[in-house]
């Protein structure tokens, strides 16, 4: 496999490692700060909050200065503000860290979705979209489990260690091996006025909105499930912090096989069939998971088997859509990058701060959130297939 994409897939792996590590520690992170559950809660949605807040400007800076900058100083800001939660002496002081952490953190996937833009193109772009989509989707399940492992033989502050020696070696890989891929004569101004016509350019055009939409809302459907992951697995399922595998392992399997399939059927399926599969596997997931905990008690591995049909059905989907609402603004890939970020990052902050704490304790709670992300994520296809040439759509 090529080093770029690896390395563009470790730059996207890095996210939800630095959200999903620690989950096995929430326990010990409450007894040190003497904090509640709700309380040790607020180190996830402050991370999200500046995550998302700064999606909407990594790409519209290596619009302007380059992408290869960005990323490597974001990873070096990622790396000392890691080092600094690891340190915490207060729980403010660990707050005011994990904001760090998400200021920094976004700018790989963003700007590494660029790059992909930048390179290749059609069907190619697709696979590589796949790729590294397969390779990210490895880390929800090795994340917590790498926590549980650190949690049997060191203190919290080892989640924190290792996501900065995570980032040291990323930070190395990218200066040696990570090319720069806009030219100089293709950098846009950063000017503040220019910058926000551009904003409103994107933001005011409904196809890419609703496409940024279906992909965020579809994404929802299985990160209501990881960002509620210390309470489904210890609560709902009873289970223990060493046995977080068996609600990430399912998704992590859909993940990847879903992006082995899309990799390869992106050459012989046109687009429009490969997305009503997709949706057809989605639907499939969502209304099962809803009847399955409507109707009986949730028991192993039943509670999860859905997660891992959804997660098959959405990778299917992401590289399709992503392209095309990329592809809706050529000459500005970064920026709409970073606004698509953006708009996924809102729903996972919204999920986690507000949909989470009204589903927790209830495994019909988690469904029926699958079930009605779901809806969105067709609603925003649906509406941008009404505004949208049937021939751009299977192309």
């Amino acid at each position: 496999m090529p080093i770029l994409t690896l390395i563009l897939a470790g730059l996207a792996m890095l996210g939800p490692f630095t959200t999903d590590t620690y989950f096995p520690f929430f326990p010990d992170i409450q007894t040190h700060f003497a904090i509640s559950q709700a309380a040790a809660q607020q180190s996830l949605s402050v991370y999200l909050l500046t995550f998302t807040c700064m999606m909407l400007f990594h790409g519209a800076i290596s619009d302007s200065v380059g992408r290869k900058p960005v990323i490597v100083m974001s990873l070096i800001g990622f790396v000392i503000t890691s080092f600094g939660c690891a340190m915490a002496d207060s729980y403010a002081l660990l707050l005011a860290m994990r904001a760090g952490q998400g200021f920094f953190v976004g700018a790989g996937t963003v700007v590494g979705q660029a790059i992909i833009r930048d390179k290749f193109h059609g069907a190619e772009a697709q696979k590589r979209i796949a790729m590294v989509t397969m390779l990210f989707g490895i880390s929800p399940a090795i994340a917590p489990m790498v926590g549980g492992w650190l949690h049997v033989y060191f203190p919290w502050q080892s989640a924190f260690v290792f996501l900065a020696a995570l980032g040291l070696i990323l930070t190395w890989l990218c200066v040696s091996r990570l090319p720069e891929t806009l030219p100089t004569d293709q950098r846009r101004s950063f000017h503040p006025t220019s910058l926000l016509r551009n904003y409103c350019a994107i933001a005011g055009n409904v196809r890419f909105m609703m496409l940024s939409l279906c992909i965020g809302s579809g994404f929802g459907g299985f990160l209501v499930y990881v960002a509620g992951a210390p309470d489904f697995v210890l609560h709902v399922m009873r289970l223990s912090e060493l046995q977080f595998g068996w609600l990430f392992i399912p998704i992590v399997i859909g993940l990847i096989t879903g992006s082995a399939l899309a990799s390869r059927l992106v050459s012989v399926l046109p687009g429009r069939m490969m997305i009503g599969i997709a949706y057809g596997l989605l639907g499939l997931a969502s209304i099962g998971n809803l009847a399955y905990n409507g109707f009986a008690t949730p028991e192993l591995p039943y509670a999860v088997a859905p997660l891992l049909i959804y997660t098959l059905g959405m990778t299917m989907l992401m590289p399709a859509v992503l392209t095309l609402a990329l592809d809706i603004f050529p000459e500005k890939r970064g920026m709409a990058a970073s606004v698509q970020g953006f708009v996924q990052s809102i729903i996972f902050t919204l999920i986690s701060a507000f949909i989470v704490p009204l589903v927790m304790g209830n495994a019909l709670h988690y469904a029926a959130a699958m079930g009605g992300l779901f809806v969105l994520n067709l609603a925003g296809w649906c509406i941008y297939k009404k505004r949208t040439a049937p021939s751009a759509i299977s192309a």
